[in-house]
C-alpha cells in the first residue's frame, strides 16, 4: 500500500511538474507574441509619421550613402523612443558594447531595468546590411552571450527588406573576403524578392539552433511583420 502511494504521489508530482513546464513554455510564447506585436505596430507608426524627404528610407539604397546615411540613425533614434517606452525599461543604452570571458556582444539599442539587468535587447539592419550577416553578426552573438551568461532577455533584430520584386535591389559585399560573396551570381533570384530570399538563407544557417528567445522584424516600405524563418 505504501509503495503504491509512493507511485501515485510520484506520478502526481511529475504531472504537477509537467504542468508549470508547459504553463511556463506558454506564458514566454505569449510574451514574444506581445513583445514581436507591440514592437510592428510602433515601429510602422513612427516610420509612417516621416516627412516626405525620407521617402524610400527602408526600400532603395538612397538613404545608405556617403552624405546621405541617414537610415541608421534615424531607425536608432525611433527605436530608442519605442524601447524607451517598454514596461520596465529605466534607460536606455546605444551602440551598446558587451564583453565578457571573450564572449562579444554590440547590439544597437538595449532597454535596461533600473538594476541595469537588459530587458530586451534590439539590432537594425538597412538594406546595405540586411543579407547574409544576419546570423554571424546579430544572432549568433546573441546567443553565445545568452548561452555564456545566462541572461534571459529577448533579442530582436529589425530588418529592412521588400517583399515583393525589387528590380533595383542592390547585392553589395560581394568580394571573396566580405559576408555576400557566395551569393554574388544571385542578383536576379534576389530581386524577385528579396525577403524570400534572404529568409531563406537565413533560415538555413540557423537551423538546429533554439531561437525561442529571438524575434525577426521586418520592414517592407512602411509595413512591419514578423519573420518566421
Amino acid at each position: 500500500m505504501l509503495g503504491n502511494v509512493t507511485k501515485s504521489t510520484l506520478r502526481t508530482r511529475q504531472w504537477a511538474s509537467a504542468s508549470r513546464l508547459r504553463a511556463s513554455i506558454d506564458r514566454e510564447e505569449r510574451m514574444r507574441k506581445d513583445l514581436a506585436g507591440f514592437l510592428a505596430q510602433r515601429i510602422e507608426s513612427e516610420i509612417n509619421a516621416l516627412p516626405k524627404e525620407l521617402e524610400g528610407l527602408y526600400d532603395t539604397f538612397n538613404f545608405t550613402r556617403t552624405g546621405k546615411n541617414l537610415c541608421h540613425p534615424v531607425t536608432w533614434g525611433l527605436l530608442t523612443k519605442i524601447v524607451a517606452n517598454l514596461e520596465g525599461v529605466a534607460y536606455v543604452g546605444i551602440d551598446v558594447r558587451l564583453n565578457v570571458g571573450g564572449v562579444k556582444f554590440q547590439p544597437d539599442v538595449v532597454g535596461f531595468q533600473e538594476d541595469g539587468k537588459a530587458v530586451v535587447y534590439v539590432d537594425f539592419e538597412s538594406p546595405n546590411s540586411s543579407d547574409a550577416r544576419i546570423p554571424r553578426k546579430d544572432v549568433k552573438p546573441y546567443l553565445a552571450w545568452v548561452g555564456d551568461t545566462s541572461d534571459s532577455a529577448p533579442y530582436v533584430t529589425v530588418t529592412a527588406l521588400p517583399n515583393l520584386p525589387a528590380p533595383d535591389w542592390e547585392l553589395r559585399w560581394t568580394n571573396r573576403d566580405q559576408y555576400n560573396f557566395k551569393h554574388k551570381g544571385k542578383r536576379e533570384e534576389i530581386r524577385a524578392n528579396p525577403l524570400r530570399y534572404w529568409r531563406g538563407v537565413w533560415g538555413e544557417e540557423l537551423r538546429g539552433y533554439d531561437l525561442s528567445s529571438v524575434l525577426l522584424l521586418n520592414i517592407d516600405r512602411r509595413k512591419v511583420t514578423q519573420t518566421i524563418l
